[in-house]
Order: structure tokens, then sequence, then C-alpha cells
């Protein structure tokens, strides 16, 4: 199965990439094109590609989010 995932620079896609590349390597293999992250995935089982995708797609959802800069919150009008 192929999973191609759209980043938002190709400086987003190799840290992404970086992140969770080395999760799951016998299992999960790709690369990064542009800003474009394509995974290929392969497991013996139907349960166990599905449970490789689950952990592959939940460890890319917590890279983003580390990539994503946190605003800080609106002052408060009492302050």
């Amino acid at each position: 199965m192929t999973v191609v995932h759209r980043a938002g620079s190709p400086a987003d896609a190799a840290a992404l990439w970086a992140a969770v590349a080395a999760d799951n390597p016998s299992y999960v293999q790709g690369g990064v094109e542009g800003e474009m992250l394509r995974f290929h995935v392969a497991a013996p089982s139907a349960a166990s590609l599905r449970q490789t995708l689950d952990d592959l797609l939940a460890a890319l959802g917590v890279a983003e989010r580390a990539r994503t800069p946190r605003r800080s919150p609106a002052p408060s009008p009492l302050e």
C-alpha cells in the first residue's frame, strides 16, 4: 500500500520523514519528493498492515504537531 502526504515545504517533508522513518523500517519504506512524503507500507497480514498504518499516521500526526509553532494566548482584557 502506498500513502502520500503533502507537507508544507520540502524542509518540513524532510523533517517529518526523519521523525517517522525509523519507527518500523521493516514494514515502511519511502522517502521525500519535494514537499511530498511517500510511504510504501507492507505487512504479513491485513491486521499487521492496519496496525502499521495506524502507528505511522499517529507518529506523523505527532511529528506535525511538534513542528507547528504554538501561538501565545491573547492577553486577558483584565490584565
